[in-house]
């Protein structure tokens, strides 16, 4: 990959990871170390579980 090309292709894959919601336990974690720092976080397995069960009490917009 030429050097000018893969920052395009960095900025399109994290584009794509956010529209896909790939990077939502990133931004959980994140936000728990700004505004919560000390308390406990959610295993990856247990945010995923509760994401799909938010997502799937409150329906938006969707393909499936």
């Amino acid at each position: 990959m030429t050097p000018r090309l893969r920052p395009a292709v960095g900025r399109a894959l994290w584009y794509l990871r956010e529209v896909m919601g790939e990077n939502a336990y990133e931004h959980y974690l994140e936000h728990q170390r700004r505004r919560h720092p000390g308390e406990p976080v959610l295993p990856r397995a247990e945010f995923e579980r509760r994401r799909m069960d938010e997502l799937d009490a409150q329906p938006r917009a969707r393909c499936c």
